[in-house]
């Protein structure tokens, strides 16, 4: 048979072995965690802002989010103008002037409807008794009918 060698020297194979495959398992996504591109000219006088805008492709100023000059700062300049096709940018000032009318209108309804209804029940105070009597009434009968959902439950004795 084959001679085993001693068990000190396998142990310590085997811990290398352990470290080796720990060190490999820390580096696997070494590449994905670094957050800083790393520099492609040797160069020290660029710093990595010059760098980082130098590698990216310049899109046209309509599709950015942030509008940047030519030296990398951002540009501030006037909102853009809404567009004569969009209803409700346009017409922001005709829309508040129609809908403050509406809104009158709705008011001076309502009140009209208030004064009407108002003065009808000074007039005939009996046939508004009458019918929130029926109404109270008919209420009271639906919560007697609905009485045994809140009484108690009866306890069965055992015997």
């Amino acid at each position: 048979m084959a001679e085993r060698p001693p068990p000190h020297a396998r142990a310590g194979t085997n811990r290398t072995t352990r470290t080796n495959t720990a060190g490999i398992r820390r580096n696997l996504f070494q590449n994905q965690l670094t957050r800083r591109p790393t520099p492609t000219t040797s160069s020290s006088n660029n710093s990595v802002e010059t760098l980082r805008l130098g590698e990216v492709e310049v899109l046209s100023d309509t599709s950015d989010i942030v509008i940047r000059d030519r030296n990398g700062e951002f540009e501030i300049g006037d909102p853009p103008s809404p567009t004569p096709d969009d209803p409700e940018e346009t017409g922001g000032a005709l829309d508040e002037v129609q809908e403050n009318e509406r809104e009158r209108q709705k008011l001076a309804e309502a009140l009209k409807h208030h004064q009407i209804s108002h003065s009808r029940a000074q007039a005939q105070p009996e046939e508004v008794l009458e019918t929130l009597r029926a109404s109270m009434k008919a209420k009271v009968a639906a919560l007697t009918e609905d009485n045994w959902m809140y009484e108690p439950e009866e306890q069965i004795r055992p015997l």
